[in-house]
């Protein structure tokens, strides 16, 4: 790249053509044609790099995360449902040691871990309830057939079965209310 002044402006050429001071083109010049038409080699200034004055998005994001890991463990349920997101997927487990009480998403759903175990792909949580319920604010959900103490309905638990609303009057209680009607009481 060339430049030199013409008419007070500075301008720049690749001189691949250029013109003398007597109005004659030349093609393809040597150097010393460029030279003795006026023109001097462009070297642009070095500039510095500009520090990075703020994050990008992607270090912000992670960085939140980080922040709010430890906050969403102690969220109730309907909390934590506002900010699902915030959760780690389910299948970002796979292989790895969760434990009771740590909540995860998959499929568009927030889970709650209700036995300890290792991350299997076959163990989604939407198919195995013993290891995971679905984290719900439904004050009544659909009661579902517990599989051991670990998920069994509680003392004040409230259920929808067949239509009707109970609420269990025992603790540990893994029957429905047509297998063991004096475990629950129903509600208008």
């Amino acid at each position: 790249m060339y430049t030199k002044t013409i008419n007070g402006r500075r301008v720049f050429s690749d001189c691949r053509s250029i013109q003398t001071d007597e109005g004659v083109w030349i093609s393809n010049p040597t150097p010393e044609q460029i030279a003795a038409a006026g023109w001097v080699e462009y070297i642009p200034p070095v500039v510095p790099p500009q520090p990075q004055t703020e994050p990008d998005m992607g270090d912000i994001v992670e960085a939140v995360r980080r922040m709010l890991a430890t906050s969403v463990e102690d969220l109730t349920d309907e909390e934590a449902l506002q900010v699902a997101a915030l959760y780690p997927t389910w299948a970002s487990k796979e292989g790895e040691q969760i434990n009771v009480g740590e909540r995860y998403w998959y499929d568009g759903k927030l889970y709650k871990v209700v036995q300890s175990h290792m991350v299997q792909a076959d163990w989604t949580p939407d198919v195995s309830p013993a290891l995971f319920t679905e984290v719900s604010i439904d004050e009544w959900p659909e009661w579902v057939q517990p599989t051991g103490a670990s998920d069994a309905y509680m003392t004040g638990d409230k259920v929808t079965f067949e239509g009707v609303h109970y609420v269990s009057l025992i603790n540990g209680n893994v029957w429905s209310p047509t297998d063991n009607p004096s475990g629950w009481e129903a509600r208008p």
